[in-house]
């Protein structure tokens, strides 16, 4: 399994069969369009890609309206890599890009640089200049330049169509159970863990203050959540939020792991996020805001407890 970045030198592959997107997510609805991808290279005996971009399309074109993305840029390329892909391959995002028609960029990209034989892609899919490529041009180029197109329907998951804009409104809203319905795991923050003003400890609770890269985070509060190490998940409970008790000026994320006395400081992590408990809220004094945090602990275990 390898990242390729250097299409231009990219060796010849037999049979290249490419799911294309963003993959913002890696959603259930991405999830089907890489796994067609990987069942009809592995019908060919050939090769299953999945080309993405980098810098996401929006951050080069409409920074300012770009959306919160769901995952890092390193995050989404180790669930590409994971999903039974036989390689990544990413594309340098820049204006230039942006500027090439959608047979420009199916000639240069897919054709020249890959010679490709499949292309699979999802119904919403667009691409080339002004967004004007989409599912049916896609379709035609390949009678033209001699491919064959896959097109993946839309994909429901308890009567919603997955899409990583659906995503993103039930993270932002607190739904983590449904965004983890729709994305197939639970969401993560990830980041190293910093030192903090240990506001915790002192109250008998201390926490690991992760600083997120994440950019879509759910909002303020308390979650039960899961924290990944390398020994794997340790069972823990975070807020995220600006400690209004103690009138910080800046948004935390903080988790306190359960069971858990080990110094982790600088060490990336991840933090998945399993269900919002509550609204986080002023307390009247450190001792209110301890008993409190001694409910939401049990509320914590209950959640995370096996079924």
């Amino acid at each position: 399994m390898e990242i390729v970045r250097d299409l231009e030198g990219l060796p010849a592959h037999p049979y290249p069969v490419i799911a294309l997107g963003n993959f913002d997510g890696v959603h259930m609805g991405h999830q089907t369009i890489l796994r067609a991808a990987i069942d009809r290279a592995r019908r060919e005996q050939g090769t299953a890609f999945a080309l993405t971009f980098d810098p996401t399309p929006a951050k080069v074109l409409a920074p300012d309206r770009a959306p919160r993305l769901i995952l890092t840029s390193d995050d989404k390329l180790q669930l590409l890599c994971k999903s039974g892909i036989d390689s990544v391959l990413v594309a340098n995002f820049t204006h230039e890009l942006s500027l090439l028609t959608p047979r420009e960029f199916v000639r240069q990209y897919l054709v020249e640089r890959i010679g490709v034989r499949t292309v699979v892609v999802g119904h919403s899919v667009s691409f080339g200049h002004n967004r004007a490529g989409n599912a049916a041009v896609m379709t035609d180029l390949g009678r033209e330049f001699g491919f064959d197109v896959v097109v993946v329907g839309p994909v429901n998951v308890a009567g919603m169509e997955v899409s990583s804009t659906k995503v993103r409104e039930v993270i932002v809203s607190g739904d983590l159970r449904t965004a983890a319905n729709l994305l197939g795991r639970p969401h993560f923050l990830s980041g190293p863990v910093v030192h903090g003003r240990e506001r915790g400890r002192k109250i008998g609770f201390p926490t690991a203050n992760i600083q997120a890269r994440t950019e879509c985070l759910p909002p303020d509060g308390v979650y039960a959540t899961r924290l990944i190490l390398d020994d794997g998940p340790h069972a823990s409970i975070t807020n995220i939020g600006m400690r209004p008790t103690f009138a910080e000026p800046e948004r935390t994320i903080e988790a306190h792991v359960f069971d858990f006395n080990r110094d982790i400081y600088d060490q990336d992590v991840r933090l998945e996020v399993i269900e919002r408990i509550r609204p986080e809220r002023k307390f009247d004094s450190g001792e209110a805001l301890a008993a409190q945090i001694a409910a939401d602990l049990k509320r914590a275990r209950l959640i995370l407890s096996p079924a």
